[in-house]
């Protein structure tokens, strides 16, 4: 084989791998951009998770239900999916009821015995010691199983609505459902939680917003915008500000967002913008560099010192007045796709200590929860009124 014969051999091969790894790079940019986008479906009663199983899961589906009684849901579940279909049903171990004391309060509770005969061609039914082990359940002890549906109901575990507990749990069976770029089979999560369909209600992608699909005024409610960009964070300005509100933003930096949010809010004496950040050495930049506005350095999360702040910059307001208007959040770790559990406890404590009218945070995982999250009245209610 000539010197020339080998140099072309290695051309070709140079080509071919070169065509090889772009074409591999193009299939996973196509499998991106197809990724089906898990909705969760908030529902505030049995009756609402009963329904969105008859709405979201096929026959012949792979599902999952933690917090299994063995009624309703699991009944309207198995029924659903068929005899081709596949249940894998989780609960806790638990005292079972006593039929002889309130029967009608415990018609809803699973019985000793139940799970002998329920379904038994298409559902297998686990209990748990604890319920730290529902992944074993799902994932491990039956085979690697991969689902189309996900229902799930913290309260019958926990004895309460535990919102973050949830949300953790779903964040995790996704990523255990999943496989790396490969599209995640799970069509949708029905979880009962009145708690998360509440922020479904209240949550907003700042687009909406900004398009005017959506609008957050006449409310007695805290609306929620998630946004990402600073110039998307911006845009939301004119939409949800009015003369004479009283605005802080925590994590000012050097108060350029700051400035354009207390020109849009001030009106003469009244209203305003406070710049909270946690860097003194930023907050003194800040002052420099816009000498009329008021800046402070503080925690986000400490919202008894943001209360104080309020009453120094703007006077105290009064009871039945919010402490804020409105907040806008630009915190370092929040911005990202990480963060999701730690920006929805600030959102609560904001919420909950200000009563603002809306609030506007700079964070991805806020605004893709804004896409996920969904509530299932307001779904039935739309399709009751096209009927």
């Amino acid at each position: 084989m000539t010197t020339i014969t080998v140099i072309f051999l290695l051309l070709q091969l140079h080509k071919s791998e070169a065509f090889s790894t772009q074409s591999s790079g193009a299939q996973v940019e196509a499998i991106r951009k197809h990724k089906t986008n898990t909705q969760w479906i908030a529902c505030s009663s049995t009756t609402e998770v009963t329904r969105a199983i008859q709405k979201y899961v096929r026959t012949g589906d792979t599902v999952a239900e933690l917090g299994s009684q063995l009624r309703e849901s699991s009944t309207t579940l198995c029924e659903t999916i068929g005899h081709i279909g596949t249940a894998i049903l989780v609960d806790i171990e638990r005292k079972f009821p006593n039929e002889k004391k309130n029967q009608q309060r415990t018609l809803a509770m699973r019985r000793k015995g139940d799970e002998s005969d329920f379904y038994t061609d298409r559902a297998t039914f686990t209990e748990l010691e604890s319920f730290d082990f529902w992944r074993d359940a799902l994932f491990f002890r039956h085979g690697r199983m991969h689902y189309n549906i996900l229902v799930v109901d913290m309260s019958t575990v926990a004895g309460n609505d535990l919102d973050l507990s949830t949300i953790a749990l779903i964040k995790e069976f996704m990523g255990l459902n999943g496989s790396g770029f490969t599209d995640n089979p799970c069509r949708a999560i029905i979880v009962k939680s009145a708690s998360l369909q509440n922020l479904a209600r209240r949550l907003h992608h700042a687009q909406h917003i900004i398009s005017g699909r959506e609008s957050i005024y006449d409310s007695s409610h805290t609306h929620i915008i998630g946004s990402v960009g600073v110039k998307q964070y911006r845009e939301t300005i004119p939409h949800v500000i009015k003369k004479g509100n009283v605005c802080v933003e925590l994590g000012c930096h050097l108060g350029t967002t700051t400035a354009i949010i207390d020109r849009a809010s001030r009106d003469n004496d009244r209203g305003g913008c406070l710049g909270v950040d946690v860097g003194s050495q930023i907050i003194n930049s800040a002052r420099k560099k816009y000498t009329h506005l008021s800046f402070e350095v503080g925690d986000g999360f400490k919202t008894g010192a943001l209360a104080r702040m309020r009453d120094e910059h703007f006077g105290r307001s009064k009871v039945s007045d919010p402490t804020y208007d409105v907040v806008f959040v630009d915190i370092g770790g929040l911005s990202g796709s990480e963060g999701l559990l730690e920006a929805l406890s600030l959102l609560s404590s904001i919420t909950n200590s200000f009563s603002p009218h809306c609030i506007v945070i700079k964070s991805l995982c806020i605004r893709r929860l804004s896409s996920n999250l969904v509530s299932f009245a307001d779904v039935w209610k739309n399709e009751v009124a096209t009927r």
